[in-house]
């Protein structure tokens, strides 16, 4: 493949900031980092810090300032999902096309093994001339003047299974004095590192992780948020409890916590359900299993469990490596809440502790056997106590008791909001 001449530079228009110039057709705001002594360079990195969004601004005056042609911010998470660029320079439709179809390319592929805080010239690392006959080279690189690439790994994105880091490109008249540029990098090398990894915290602080356990404690029946790699990031007490009782629903103890069923069938379903969840979330369109019964080995009613993806938080693009909430996960017992009402008829007609019990598993919808197998006790022991049943509370049948029942309101008891740890379950991994 004949590689096409650069198309020529125009310059148009300055202000005090900005140069506006032409390749070709095409017309970009060119900051003048070229002008930009190392302090101001370091200062507007470490605005970029505080302030995520003038991220691009800045990386457009630091490649100015090294000698580049573009550059960017980039997370190539495993597997694709959660991959994000944060360009300088550089265009947002080839942007969408590089991590649709070429995370995978030389270049990456080379990075991999690159140590974080290390400079690396791509040009020097791969078989530059096959590359450049590649479409990679002709979909991404080409049409964007990139001849070669330096990368600066960034070690909380390079540690995480994926590549991640700061890559500033080339045009093949820059290439000439690569090394000179390697060496501008290595010094703002430090200053990236900790800007980078300030934007991380600050993002953090800024997602106010005391809202969400608020918000889920504020949910009567058990609510459980899923982060983004499927594990648990936050209980309310009534998830807690119903844990606890291990009956059909668990938590896994791993490294990373997972919701868990004990009927293979169940766990299968659930699995799948989370997964699907945390694809939408990521914003695939894929079919999902929203709701779904988790059946119990007690033989008590089955719990009933909706499944949400939630939306991606404002500042999205760090999320990818904070594995922030992605699913709400809602778990109902109906025993439960059907106990609580049973109970309140107990106090209402004077029904005895077994009665009440009884009246609470018919309010469930289960017939008089089932009832008996679920308590332990003898079918003739259970049509007793449902009989007094129908009398105290003025019904004839079990149907007209489960109504009954059904019709009473009960006051929910809303858990205080937790202190220190509690509430909580295992921290965000690092």
């Amino acid at each position: 493949m004949t590689l096409a001449a650069s198309p020529p530079l125009r310059h148009l228009c300055s202000d005090r900031n900005k140069a506006f110039v032409a390749i070709g057709e095409t017309i970009i705001v060119k900051t003048r980092g070229a002008d930009m002594d190392h302090v101001d360079i370091i200062d507007a990195v470490y605005q970029a810090a505080v302030h995520s969004e003038q991220w691009p601004d800045t990386l457009c005056s630091i490649v100015d300032y090294v000698g580049a042609v573009a550059g960017n911010i980039v997370y190539q998470a495993p597997g694709g999902r959660g991959s994000f660029l944060i360009p300088g320079r550089m265009r947002e439709d080839l942007n969408t096309l590089y991590l649709q179809n070429y995370t995978g390319n030389p270049y990456a592929r080379a990075f991999e093994k690159v140590r974080p805080g290390e400079i690396a010239i791509g040009n020097s690392l791969i078989d530059a001339e096959a590359v450049r006959h590649s479409a990679f080279y002709a979909d991404i690189c080409e049409p964007q003047n990139i001849f070669n690439q330096l990368f600066l790994p960034h070690a909380s994105l390079h540690e995480r299974g994926g590549i991640g880091g700061v890559a500033l490109f080339l045009s093949r008249q820059q290439d000439e004095h690569a090394a000179e540029a390697a060496a501008r990098l290595k010094l703002l090398s430090p200053h990236m590192a900790r800007a980078i990894d300030l934007s991380f915290q600050i993002n953090k602080i800024n997602r106010a992780p005391e809202l969400p356990q608020r918000l889920i404690d504020a949910i009567p029946d058990a609510a459980v948020l899923i982060d983004g790699r499927g594990a648990v990031l936050l209980l309310n007490a009534a998830a807690e409890t119903l844990l606890r009782q291990a009956d059909g629903i668990f938590l896994s103890r791993s490294e990373r916590p997972a919701l868990a069923a004990h009927i293979s069938e169940t766990a299968t379903r659930l699995a799948n359900a989370i997964r699907q969840a945390l694809l939408i979330a990521h914003g695939e369109d894929t079919p999902f299993e929203g709701a779904l019964a988790i059946s119990r080995p007690s033989g008590l009613p089955p719990y009933l469990m909706m499944i949400t993806p939630l939306a991606p938080t404002a500042i999205s693009t760090w999320d990818a490596t904070d594995s922030g909430a992605r699913v709400l996960i809602h778990i109902v017992d109906t025993e439960a809440k059907t106990r609580r009402q049973a109970q309140q008829l107990q106090h209402i007609f004077g029904l005895t502790d077994a009665e009440t019990r009884v009246a609470a598993l018919i309010g469930t919808g289960m017939n008089l056997p089932e009832i008996a197998l679920a308590l332990g006790i003898s079918s003739n022991t259970v049509k007793t106590h449902a009989g007094r049943c129908f009398g105290k509370a003025g019904v004839r049948s079990q149907a007209a008791l489960a109504r009954l029942i059904a019709s009473i309101p009960i006051a929910e008891k809303r858990a205080p909001t937790p202190t220190g740890s509690h509430g909580r379950s295992s921290p965000r991994a690092p």
